[in-house]
């Protein structure tokens, strides 16, 4: 009976089998799979659907983050021309209260509060930490690096109370 070469080639070819798991599955040696493979070429056809695949991943993860990163843009662009509208307006009228184009009532915290949201979709852009969170990671490698000392010498038993240092979860560790 013929080996089923064609089904052998797609089960090898898809990955999660070795060739030695074919040649037991089908009855064959495994001299027999290996010299049908090279002949065929099932390695280059093999690589050459791995580099497809790897191109296909990283062309969505690059259309992802493009497309990420333009609704952060478009969304940061519309929240600076609301403010450059808002500050027109108080400027022009120097009141405490203000209208917008729909007729809701603004202040200057409601011109605070969008300074902040635009700072924030910076941020968030740009991936950069805020003061709290820079001085919070830093105050965690220091502590982190005093139970080290501690640590390496030897003064954790000595009575002394032991205490967990929790990671901030924005503060990546160094490895």
């Amino acid at each position: 009976m013929a080996a089923p070469w064609s089904k052998i080639r797609a089960e090898w070819l898809k990955g999660g089998i070795t060739q030695q798991q074919l040649a037991e599955k089908y009855g064959l040696s495994v001299k027999t799979i290996q010299n049908r493979a090279y002949n065929e070429g099932w390695k280059k056809e093999k690589r050459k659907i791995r580099e497809k695949t790897e191109e296909e991943t990283r062309d969505r993860i690059v259309r992802a983050r493009v497309n990420h990163l333009e609704k952060l843009i478009e969304a940061n662009e519309k929240l600076l021309d609301g403010l450059k509208e808002l500050a027109q307006a108080i400027s022009e009228k120097p009141v405490v209260l203000l209208t917008d184009a729909n007729g809701t009532l603004r202040n200057a915290e409601s011109f605070a509060k969008a300074i902040q949201t635009a700072t924030m979709t910076q941020r968030d852009l740009y991936n950069l930490k805020t003061i709290d969170q820079k001085f919070a990671q830093k105050k965690w490698r220091e502590q982190l690096a005093l139970e080290k000392e501690k640590a390496a010498k030897g003064t954790e038993g000595d009575g002394e109370e032991m205490i967990m240092i929790h990671q901030p979860e924005d503060v990546e560790t160094d490895g």
